[in-house]
């Protein structure tokens, strides 16, 4: 048996919270990048939330240890095959009843597609507010940074 025989696969992801460097673009307003906070739970992983923090994210280095969500947006999985490898998931317009969440919610209109483990993980999302001023629609580009805060669940 030779050693490449050996080596075990890593558990599968179920939960996580981690912090992503995006780049946010919008509807009328000029693009930026900021840290967000994306979190992934349930028995299914049919849980994700996107918070965003208005910190800046520089290209390089890890995440600030002080992250924080200012407006958070819900989804669920959407139960059908993953393309590509991606899971789909569509966001939430209204917050379910005894939910808690960190910072405010945000009733978006849209989807999000996560795919990848570990370090490789990356979103993409596009939607827009269905409240408040800033109704305007967006698209989100992230990838997994370094993050002292984050938590990964690991299967078993």
């Amino acid at each position: 048996m030779t050693l490449k025989q050996t080596i075990v696969p890593a558990a599968p992801q179920r939960g996580f919270v981690v912090a992503m460097r995006a780049r946010l673009t919008a509807t009328g307003a000029a693009g930026r990048r900021e840290w967000l906070i994306v979190s992934r739970w349930g028995a299914d992983g049919e849980h994700l939330s996107i918070a965003w923090t208005r910190v800046a994210a520089r290209r390089g280095g890890a995440a600030p240890i002080q992250l924080a969500p200012y407006q958070t947006a819900l989804a669920a999985l959407l139960r059908m095959p993953p393309s590509g490898g991606a899971s789909s998931f569509l966001f939430a317009q209204a917050a379910p009843d005894g939910m808690r969440l960190a910072g405010r919610f945000a009733p978006v209109e849209g989807y999000a597609r996560l795919q990848g483990q570990g370090l490789s993980l990356r979103l993409w999302a596009e939607g827009r507010c269905t409240t408040g001023p800033r109704r305007g629609a967006w698209r989100i580009e992230a990838a997994r940074g370094a993050w002292i805060g984050e938590f990964i669940e690991q299967a078993g």
